[in-house]
């Protein structure tokens, strides 16, 4: 029977071809919550962050923009009838590469029970009026300082002006702070305090 026991013989079985999945064709054994397949290798990306950093630090330090100073030179007190004058000389350095243009220049009292007043500055055309009638806020006059005026690129501008508190001269000395708050159009406001 060895004769009739004919069966074919038995071919080896095939192994699938290993082929590298594409898009359209992800196996279904393929995890796609792993990191493998969805994050980029840390050290280009971390190359590439370094270099924006840098990028965007020597922009920021070439455009920085250089601050603009200023001093109270003088500040004269005089009293009138119920209130107190005081005349202040400025002085402003403008550092930028552009003009520095003045919007309002306002003063700042405290007084030493920690009271605030404020006051803008007298136009320039009343320094005259306010002069004739307390003369002692003459003393070293120089030209006044001007709101709406432009202080060119890298240049000095001095000038005074005339506050007006609702307090007594005796109340003004014993003051806590006196400061005159300068407000520009194009750049942060500037305090100077005495």
């Amino acid at each position: 029977m060895p004769e009739n026991d004919r069966r074919p013989p038995q071919q080896p079985q095939k192994q699938p071809l290993s082929i590298a999945p594409d898009a359209g064709h992800i196996p279904m054994s393929e995890e796609m919550d792993s990191a493998r397949w969805t994050l980029p290798p840390i050290v280009p990306v971390l190359i590439a962050l370094v270099a924006v950093a840098i990028v965007i630090a020597i922009v920021a330090f070439a455009n920085r923009q250089t601050p603009s100073t200023g001093a109270l030179t003088k500040v004269i007190a005089a009293e009138n009838a119920d209130s107190v004058l005081v005349a202040v000389h400025l002085n402003l350095n403008n550092a930028k590469n552009d003009y520095l243009w003045i919007k309002s220049i306002t003063g700042e009292l405290t007084d030493k029970d920690g009271k605030k007043y404020t006051d803008e500055a007298a136009p320039a055309v009343d320094l005259d009026r306010y002069i004739q009638a307390a003369p002692e806020l003459g003393e070293g006059r120089i030209a006044p300082l001007k709101t709406e005026i432009k202080v060119p690129a890298h240049k000095s501008q001095a000038g005074m002006t005339i506050f007006v508190f609702p307090v007594n001269k005796a109340a003004f000395d014993a003051r806590k702070s006196f400061a005159v708050r300068l407000d520009f159009y194009d750049q942060s406001t500037m305090v100077l305090k005495q």
